[in-house]
């Protein structure tokens, strides 16, 4: 059985702020307020810190924030296309119902992290670790988990065509309830994976093995 994921710990009624009003790009560190309706850009902008908030209904344009931290944070209804947020640690974050197209979490740490309805193709996860994160009913085509650690990783009624798992062993990680035409993964990185009937046979011919009846 999979181990329960953390959800973020957010105080109830938080005061609503204006973004552009509260953050110090000098010392851009964000905690116990509701940011909803509004768009925010954020270029080369490091060390950020966002804690105990919420995100609502925010379009994020031309993000490039490296070393962030993000802990006990949710992301709602929000749009953050090419957004670059690399070399940074998330902690009990949750993102519903986001656009995350061409993300990048490139040399992150992810743990307590949850995706859920989420759109996340061509994302890149590329030497990220990954502790207790979990996809559900997302589409990630062509995503790429290159050279990641995964420890407890689920993917859950998922769209996968396409993802790439190139250095990545997929030992323990449930595939069975989603769905790709293909993925890129090295033949001795399937070994312990859980699938479906389906799945195998499809791993077997990447073996190269002629299945005949």
């Amino acid at each position: 059985m999979a181990k329960k994921i953390i959800e973020p710990t957010i105080p109830d009624h938080l005061p609503v702020g204006d973004f552009e009003a509260l953050i110090d790009y000098e010392d851009p560190i964000l905690e116990n307020v509701l940011i909803e309706n509004c768009t925010i850009q954020l270029n080369s902008v490091r060390n950020v810190e966002f804690k105990n908030m919420v995100f609502r209904n925010v379009q994020f344009d031309f993000i490039n924030i490296p070393n962030a931290y993000f802990k006990d944070v949710l992301f709602d209804h929000c749009q953050c296309i090419n957004a670059e947020i690399n070399e940074s640690a998330l902690k009990q974050v949750s993102f519903q119902h986001c656009r995350m197209n061409g993300v990048s979490f490139g040399d992150s740490f992810l743990e307590d992290v949850q995706f859920n309805q989420c759109v996340l193709d061509l994302a890149g996860f590329a030497y990220a670790k990954h502790k207790n994160v979990r996809f559900d009913t997302c589409r990630l085509r062509e995503a790429d988990f290159y050279e990641n650690k995964l420890k407890n990783m689920q993917f859950d009624h998922s769209e996968m065509t396409g993802v790439r798992f190139s250095n990545t062993s997929l030992k323990g990680v449930n595939l069975r309830t989603s769905t790709f035409e293909k993925i890129v993964v090295d033949t001795e990185n399937i070994r312990g994976a859980i699938v479906n009937s389906e799945q195998a046979l499809g791993f077997l011919q990447l073996l190269g093995l002629v299945i005949k009846d």
